[in-house]
């Protein structure tokens, strides 16, 4: 039995309904379900840029750069599959086919770091979370899971417009931060990073703040 089985939350185990999990590289799951390479480059290049820049905030070590990385390249995984719900397609197809150059005990993490990419998060979303399959993992991957999707929600905010949107000069307050955002593009997903950044909100005392590049 594979001790990373799910629960399905009522008593019952589900091992018998669920298959196991079988890993794919990187390139297969792109292939198999057709994610679109292009945004998901943008968003794993803003998501390394965020994790550097914020590393003295999340605290998430160096190892983790990898983990954050990867989710980042397959959150659309479910876009082609489900647009509507890509969130939960994503997540389901991830739990069934987690990318091979994660170890297992990290395979989860990206699955839901997919789930929790796309809508928006307040406290209540939170509470709810326990009540899914999410709650049934150890309380550490827990906290890691919202702190990559944290991440990765601003990462793919900031390719919102797919203008090529980047990170310009980054200014440091006593408990803030505030990033330009350059590109054509810029203001659509200065916006839109604003918005995604509610779990970050909700993690850290530390505000971000986006603004679009003034134009000389």
């Amino acid at each position: 039995m594979n001790t990373n089985s799910i629960s399905s939350g009522n008593g019952t185990s589900e091992d018998e309904e669920k298959p196991s999990p079988e890993p794919l590289e990187l390139e297969a799951l792109f292939h198999k379900y057709g994610i679109e390479r292009s945004h998901a480059d943008n968003v794993a290049r803003n998501v390394l840029e965020l994790f550097d820049v914020l590393a003295p905030v999340h605290g998430l070590r160096p190892e983790f750069r990898k983990l954050v990385e990867i989710a980042a390249l397959v959150h659309d995984a479910g876009v082609a599959t489900d647009l509507e719900n890509h969130h939960k397609a994503g997540r389901d197809i991830l739990l069934l086919h987690p990318p091979a150059n994660l170890p297992e005990k990290l395979w989860q993490v990206v699955a839901w770091t997919a789930f929790l990419h796309k809508k928006k998060i307040g406290e209540k979303k939170l509470s709810k979370l326990a009540e899914k399959d999410f709650g049934n993992m150890p309380e550490d991957l827990q906290v890691l899971t919202l702190k990559v999707a944290s991440l990765v929600r601003l990462a793919d905010a900031l390719d919102y417009s797919r203008m090529g949107s980047k990170l310009g000069q980054v200014s440091y307050g006593k408990q803030s931060i505030r990033f330009e955002i350059k590109g054509n593009g810029s203001a659509i997903d200065a916006e839109r990073m604003r918005k995604k950044g509610d779990l970050w909100h909700l993690l850290y005392s530390t505000k971000l703040e986006f603004v679009s590049e003034i134009k000389k």
